[in-house]
């Protein structure tokens, strides 16, 4: 499963990454998790791990796998499992910046286990549109902040 979703932001590229690096920041503007905490020591970085717990029980672990400051950010986790079936976190972020803007690039990438690989079609519309309200939360947020 691939789900893409992009929007501009009126900061640089710098001041997005340096949000979004910091994951226990999620829950403001992805409003399915309920509390992400930092597991690993010292400052957001390659290999960083997160705890997580969802709105809707599910609990896992994610750490990041590509960090490169202003344009890339990638996560993945082991399996979580959630009724009868399971869901494999990863994705990454890709960040472009163009005249002090920035173009941000969020891509979901899970890999469903048991029945959630049958209902991948319709969880990938419930997803995009997810995807794409946290993306609109997260321009408010980054630009509430710049002013």
């Amino acid at each position: 499963m691939r789900i893409e979703s992009e929007i501009t932001v009126q900061r640089p590229a710098h001041e997005v990454f340096d949000y979004i690096a910091h994951a226990e920041y999620l829950p403001e503007y992805v409003s399915d998790f309920e509390s992400v905490q930092q597991t690993s020591d010292g400052a957001p970085g390659l290999e960083t791990q997160y705890q997580y717990k969802m709105k809707r029980g599910a609990e896992g672990t994610f750490r990041w796998t590509r960090f490169e400051p202003a344009s890339h950010l990638a996560w993945e986790g082991p399996p979580v499992k959630a009724g009868p079936g399971s869901m494999q976190p990863a994705g990454s972020w890709n960040l472009t910046e163009t005249g002090g803007e920035t173009r941000v690039k969020l891509v979901m990438a899970p890999t469903p286990g048991g029945v959630f690989k049958l209902l991948a079609p319709f969880m990938a519309a419930g997803m995009r549109r997810g995807n794409d309200q946290a993306l609109e939360r997260l321009k408010q947020k980054l630009e509430q902040r710049g002013a």
